[in-house]
């Protein structure tokens, strides 16, 4: 089912030409990936957060298995 967004032209154009750029066959598949490359940098920005505070805490994975 397909739903209409409000965007301003210059957002429209940008993403109408990363569409291009990277080959993708639709707009679908650009917000998709785009959607995906959030969620893996917010992942992997929690990742760097935890690291450096089980570092602070001199605490190592297998601490905290067990």
């Amino acid at each position: 089912m397909a739903t209409t967004i409000a965007l301003s032209a210059k957002s429209h154009k940008e993403l109408i030409l990363l569409k291009v750029e990277e080959g993708f066959k639709n707009m679908d598949e650009l917000v998709r990936k785009l959607i995906i490359e959030h969620k893996k940098n917010k992942l992997i920005k929690s990742s760097e957060k935890i690291r450096k505070r089980m570092k602070e805490l001199n605490l190592s994975l297998s601490d905290l298995i067990e």
